[in-house]
C-alpha cells in the first residue's frame, strides 16, 4: 500500500473519532505523515505498527538520540509545531486504535527478512556449559579456483539467519538475567530507524555473531560506534557473550584501518568499491572484550549506563 492511501484511511479514521474537530483530525493525519517521512517509509507494510511502537519511547523521551533527529528533521521542515505543541505524541496513541480496524491483507514475502519468518528463529540462552573462550581468526590467503558453492540468495539468507539468531541469544540472555523486554530493552534489530539492534534503556547494542572469529561493519554501524552511545556485543552461541565497548583502542584501531584501506583504494583503485572488509578478532581484544554472560542484571547495568 502507498503512503497516500495509508493516511487517507486514517485521515478518515480521525475525522470519525473526533467529528466535532476538523482541526484535530487534520493535525493528527499530518503528524503522522510527517512521522513516515522522517522514518523514509516507502510504502506501507504489516510490520509499520511494531516500527513505530519500537521507537515510541524515544519519540516521548526528548532527552533520547532519535528524538534530537527528530525534532532537527521537523524543524528543517518548518513542522516543529508538531512536536512542540505535543500533536505527533498524541496522533500516536489515535494510531495505535486505527490499527485495530486497519488491514493491508497478507504480507509481502519480497523482503529478505520475511523470507526468513523472523517468528520461525528461535534460540535460547543457557549459561550451563559454556566454554568462555573468544574465538579468533587466522589470516587466509583468498582462493580464486573454481569450486562449487551456495547460490547468491542462500548465501544471503544464511547470513541473515546467523545474525538474527546471535542477536535473539543475546535477548535471550538479558531475559533470563532478570530483564523485561519492551521494557528495559527493546529488540529493533528489524527497524530501519536504529542503526543497532537492541535498545538498553539509552544505549544501542550492535549484535555481532562472532563464531567464525570476525565479523563485519557497515558504513552506519562504524557512524553510530563513533557518534552515538553505542556498544558491540560479540556473540558465539553456546560459547559466550562479550561486550566491546566503543571506547575499545582495539575497536578503534580496526575502524581508523577501515577508513584508510578504503581512502588508499579510492586513490589507487578508483574502479573498485572496498566494501565488506571482515575484521579478524586476535589476542590483542582480550583485554578490552569484558565476558557478561554470567554478569548480574545490576553488573550489567553498572557496565552499560
Amino acid at each position: 500500500m502507498q503512503i497516500d492511501e495509508f493516511v487517507a484511511q486514517f485521515k478518515t479514521y480521525c475525522q470519525r473519532r473526533f467529528p466535532s474537530n476538523t482541526g484535530t483530525a487534520v493535525s493528527y493525519t499530518n503528524a503522522i505523515k510527517y512521522l513516515l517521512e522522517f522514518m523514509n517509509v516507502a510504502e506501507i507494510s504489516n510490520d509499520l505498527f511494531s516500527e513505530i511502537k519500537s521507537i515510541e519511547p524515544d519519540i516521548r523521551d526528548s532527552e533520547s538520540i532519535l528524538y534530537g533527529e527528530l525534532q532537527k528533521h521537523f524543524e528543517m521542515a518548518g513542522r516543529e509545531s508538531y512536536l512542540k505543541k505535543g500533536f505527533l505524541k498524541a496522533a500516536l496513541s489515535v494510531l495505535f486504535d486505527f490499527e485495530a480496524v486497519f488491514s493491508l491483507g497478507s504480507p509481502s514475502d519480497a523482503i529478505l527478512i520475511r523470507e526468513i519468518r523472523d517468528n520461525q528463529i528461535t534460540v535460547n540462552f543457557s549459561g550451563e556449559n559454556l566454554h568462555r573462550l573468544l574465538p579468533t581468526a587466522s589470516h587466509t590467503a583468498h582462493n580464486y579456483n573454481v569450486r562449487r558453492v551456495s547460490g547468491t540468495s542462500e548465501e544471503a539468507t544464511k547470513k541473515v539467519r546467523s545474525g538474527r539468531k546471535a542477536e535473539k541469544y543475546f535477548i535471550s540472555f538479558l531475559t533470563k538475567t532478570g530483564f523485561v523486554q519492551n521494557v528495559d530493552f527493546f529488540d529493533v534489530a528489524n527497524n530501519k530507524n536504529y542503526g543497532f539492534d537492541v535498545r538498553f534503556h539509552d544505549v544501542g547494542l550492535e549484535i555481532k555473531n562472532i563464531k567464525s572469529g570476525a565479523f563485519y561493519l557497515s558504513d552506519n554501524e562504524i557512524a553510530r560506534l563513533e557518534n552515538t552511545n553505542t556498544h558491540l556485543i560479540l556473540v558465539d552461541i553456546d560459547n559466550g557473550i562479550w561486550l566491546l565497548k566503543k571506547e575499545s583502542l582495539w575497536l578503534k584501531n580496526a575502524i581508523k584501518d577501515i577508513k584508510e584501506v578504503r581512502a588508499y583504494g579510492e586513490t589507487h583503485f578508483p574502479n573498485l568499491d572496498i566494501s565488506d572488509i571482515k575484521i579478524l578478532i586476535d589476542d590483542s581484544i582480550r583485554p578490552e572484550a569484558e565476558e557478561i554472560s554470567d554478569c548480574t542484571k545490576e553488573r550489567i547495568i553498572e557496565m552499560l549506563k
